[in-house]
């Protein structure tokens, strides 16, 4: 290898880790590329056809505004289709500010839209996978909010994401299509917030699913959106009772509580500042089947729209696996944390016929500063070891002429 390519290799290594370093705290380097930009997935959209949509990739937006890339030279912004395709967004589809509206939405706008944010030096990309169902058909489980609730409690019923929105009166509330009449005092149902349906003294009958509707206002023009809401109540825990047997009576086997897989009690789950978390529970449901087993997450002992949490963190889709055994496997996902969030007490709750179990799992939210530090000085020392390593490679021998010069007078 030559001296000037020893150089050149020596300045690739040097530019790769001064890029490590310097990037570590907008988004990891395992992001996948495309076009040069940092690719992040953003939350599936699932919504129904005929009513307004706005898309929105709070991750990579996030990155622009914590490294406020909007006022550096050559910041562009906009939005794009499935592999970076242009979009014609002059009639129904409007790219406004950082959003992608659908006045109204159509089952053919099914598909991934990209919001591409770039300057001279820096491009993210963040996915949106969108899904548009017809009004008519079985969709309600692929569109509602899972919300867990216990018996005996006050449940709330929020009518999430909806600040993007121009709202023009208030909302409607239904369950199964039969309206809701709301009551400030006398009946079980009360309007908490201008977005929260209370619920007193939750019982079985109070599960199913929950639509708010309202109309919102974009350019003088009224548009309606719903949102539905999938309240889950979860089962009453059964008293133990005593079994009296006799030689004759062969006593009924009682039934096993389920088993948290994960996580494990006491579990640290660290992430920086205003970073995205999921953590799943895995639960197996043991000698009872799935249905009949509860999974949900509570904060400091709270639902989490009654939590600290409340707005910055939901519930996925319930998953169940079947192999050698019967697995349930529930999310929790936090989209903003906060420092404070480091004192939560964040609990995954399993229930059955056979009893409960719980398992406290603790988030550790630590400063981005403090990852860019111990990158960039181990981004230094790796470059000093390759560096001495390159030298003592390449060195060139020196030639001993004047021991050959010596030899030739003898």
């Amino acid at each position: 290898m030559s001296h000037n390519g020893s150089m050149a290799c020596r300045d690739q290594v040097l530019v790769a880790l001064l890029l490590a370093c310097f990037t570590s705290k907008t988004a990891p380097l395992s992001l996948p590329v495309t076009e040069n930009c940092l690719q992040v997935s953003e939350i599936e959209e699932f919504h129904l056809q005929g009513e307004a949509v706005v898309l929105s990739c709070p991750k990579a937006e996030r990155v622009v505004l914590k490294n406020r890339l909007l006022h550096t030279p050559g910041y562009t912004q906009h939005f794009a289709g499935a592999a970076m395709r242009p979009l014609d967004t002059n009639g129904r589809v409007r790219d406004r500010g950082r959003r992608l509206w659908f006045l109204p939405a159509q089952t053919s706008d099914t598909g991934n839209y990209t919001c591409v944010f770039r300057n001279r030096t820096f491009c993210i990309a963040g996915i949106i996978s969108l899904q548009v169902y017809e009004r008519k058909g079985p969709h309600l489980d692929m569109i509602s909010y899972p919300n867990f609730v216990f018996p005996g409690h006050t449940g709330l019923v929020v009518c999430p994401n909806l600040k993007e929105y121009n709202r023009t009166g208030n909302l409607q509330w239904f369950k199964e299509s039969t309206p809701i009449e709301l009551s400030v005092n006398g009946t079980r149902y009360h309007q908490q917030e201008a977005n929260v349906l209370a619920i007193q003294d939750i019982n079985p009958q109070d599960k199913g699913f929950y639509t708010c509707e309202l109309w919102i206002l974009f350019d003088q023009t009224r548009f309606k959106i719903t949102r539905t809401i999938k309240l889950v109540v979860a089962a009453p825990e059964e008293e133990t009772t005593t079994l009296q047997t006799s030689p004759a009576v062969i006593p009924t086997r009682p039934p096993h509580p389920p088993e948290i897989v994960y996580p494990a009690h006491g579990d640290v789950f660290i992430a920086i500042i205003d970073s995205t978390l999921e953590i799943p529970c895995r639960v197996s449901t043991g000698d009872q089947p799935a249905n009949s087993t509860e999974v949900t997450w509570l904060v400091n002992g709270l639902n989490i729209e009654e939590s600290v949490l409340r707005g910055r963190a939901f519930l996925g889709e319930r998953v169940i696996s079947r192999s050698e055994r019967t697995l349930i496997e529930l999310k929790i996902i936090i989209l903003e944390l906060h420092e404070e969030d480091s004192s939560a007490e964040i609990k995954c709750v399993a229930r059955s016929p056979g009893g409960r179990r719980d398992v406290v799992a603790q988030v550790r939210v630590e400063d981005p500063f403090v990852w860019l530090t111990v990158g960039c000085i181990g981004a230094a020392a790796f470059l000093t070891t390759v560096s001495l390593f390159l030298y003592l490679l390449l060195k060139p021998e020196r030639k001993d002429y004047v021991l050959a010069r010596q030899s030739s007078v003898l």
